[in-house]
């Protein structure tokens, strides 16, 4: 049985996170809102996935990226 989206970023989210790297990163998710609203599709990529293979990242600001939905599917879940 596999996690839950929300569950894996709890999960990757560290403990020492300070306030100003939660409001960066509801910065990255609301410039994906703000595309989107424009009618394009993009979307939150984690540059090191949260569940890779041969690595894992951090839900941190420094792990995101915005990017097309098409290019995030190309990467699937991998490191690129």
């Amino acid at each position: 049985v596999s996690q839950s989206r929300y569950a894996v970023k709890a999960n990757r989210t560290p403990v020492w996170l300070l306030p100003i790297d939660f409001f960066e990163m509801e910065c990255v998710y609301r410039y994906r809102d703000a595309l989107r609203k424009c009618g394009l599709d993009y979307e939150v990529d984690h540059i090191l996935p949260l569940q890779g293979v041969t690595v894992s990242g951090f839900h941190v600001p420094e792990n995101l990226q915005v990017i097309t939905a098409r290019e995030n599917r190309l990467k699937n879940n991998h490191y690129a």
